[in-house]
């Protein structure tokens, strides 16, 4: 199995933040659990604003899109500013909205049996569990499933990783169902 975790803070990926420490701990977590892990800090890529699975420019996103579409789970990281999600959190989901509609081979949706989490890292500004909320029904509607107590919200300073090590657990467990037991491809009923 393997794990993306995707880092949507607003620095540099040379620079050391909070959000950075605390995917250190998830993947600490799927390494123990046997899963590979693959790290992206998205702010280090060009990535082009649209709803779509193709804008014309010159951009990195389908490098990023394929490290999405090989994950058998994506766990996005971001802070909180002025109450909100990292913009780059917003710009990722826009992108992934653009794949709605497509299909894969059986004819479900790309991200069927792909598992979504999200940790937020807030200093104190608020709007954590509404940054939370809004990833994971995103998620939820693109066709990731998301399992319970799929995120963690870690204020600053808190050296408890209780939440991450939970999450981090039930996305792997949830994960390995679906390797198992992927949800079936709907059949049409007739009447």
């Amino acid at each position: 199995m393997k794990a993306l975790l995707l880092n949507c803070s607003l620095e540099k990926g040379c620079q050391e933040t909070e959000t950075e420490n605390l995917l250190d701990q998830a993947a600490a977590v799927f390494q123990q659990e046997k899963v590979d892990v693959e790290r992206i800090h998205l702010r280090d890529f060009q990535i082009t604003f649209g709803i779509t699975s193709s804008l014309d420019g010159d951009d990195d996103w389908p490098f990023i899109f394929e490290s999405i579409r090989k994950a058998d789970i994506v766990l996005f990281a971001t802070p909180i500013a002025l109450g909100e999600q990292s913009s780059i959190a917003t710009l990722i989901i826009e992108r992934l909205q653009g794949y709605y509609d497509m299909k894969d081979k059986k004819g479900q949706q790309l991200f069927y049996n792909k598992v979504g989490g999200v940790i937020v890292s807030d200093h104190g500004d608020g709007g954590s569990r509404s940054a939370a909320q809004s990833i994971l029904y995103s998620l939820g509607m693109l066709g990731f499933t998301i399992p319970p107590q799929s995120s963690a919200i870690c204020t600053e300073g808190d050296p408890s990783n209780e939440q991450i090590v939970q999450t981090s657990t039930n996305l792997v467990n949830l994960a390995e169902i679906l390797n198992f037991h992927p949800i079936p491809v709907l059949r049409r009923r007739t009447l």
